[in-house]
């Protein structure tokens, strides 16, 4: 597939700025968090999530969530493509694994917050898929800790949660919780009563 100007010109502006090249070196051998990159460069928080904006935009990024954190590494892959050939058009420009889901990432995470819950449906569930990922498939979750976790990105976590479980990304059975994935066994309301008496101070 040949690479158009324009997917050529985007990606030469992505590289421009001395700021996004030293990002790339510094995500080179382990994705860091965007709070890390800040305190390695010593810029504002919001100065770097701009730049790794654009960079993940590009294709030249990658991002995946870890608890908490949203960690980047430097896509080396779109890294090998030789200057002659994006200049003359033989090979693709990099792009984005889903471009409309690092879109919406974008304007709705910042530093680590979720600014505000999106009324569209479609950007909603890019958000709920992305807060799913804090909880470990395998693990059950009393209703506080679930909370508490959805309440470090917003202060509205009672809708986030009710938005989790009506997804079907969490299932909740008498006040426990648990990430449903591809291929998780369904539990009985006997598992669900075991659990909870493991799980002392559970909310019902």
């Amino acid at each position: 597939m040949r690479a158009s100007a324009n997917d050529q010109a985007a990606l030469f502006r992505a590289l421009s700025h001395p700021a996004r090249v030293t990002l790339l070196r510094l995500a080179w051998e382990e994705a860091l968090s965007g709070e890390t990159l800040a305190r390695l460069m010593n810029l504002a928080p919001a100065t770097v999530s701009h730049h790794l904006a654009q960079l993940t935009e590009a294709g030249l990024m990658t991002v995946r969530q870890d608890g908490h954190h949203r960690l980047f590494g430097t896509h080396r892959p779109a890294l090998d493509l030789t200057l002659s050939a994006l200049v003359r058009g033989e090979a693709a420009a990099p792009a984005p694994e889903d471009p409309y889901r690092a879109r919406v990432l974008r304007a709705f995470l910042r530093d680590g917050k979720l600014v505000r819950i999106p009324a569209q449906r479609k950007k909603r569930d890019v958000i709920l898929h992305e807060l799913a990922a804090l909880f470990e498939p395998g693990r059950t979750y009393s209703e506080r800790e679930v909370s508490d976790a959805l309440a470090e990105y917003h202060p509205d976590f009672f809708t986030l949660r009710r938005e989790l479980v009506g997804l079907g990304l969490l299932a909740r059975e008498k006040g426990v919780y648990w990430r449903v994935t591809e291929g998780t066994t369904p539990r009985t309301p006997q598992m669900a009563d075991d659990l909870t008496l493991r799980l002392p101070g559970t909310v019902e």
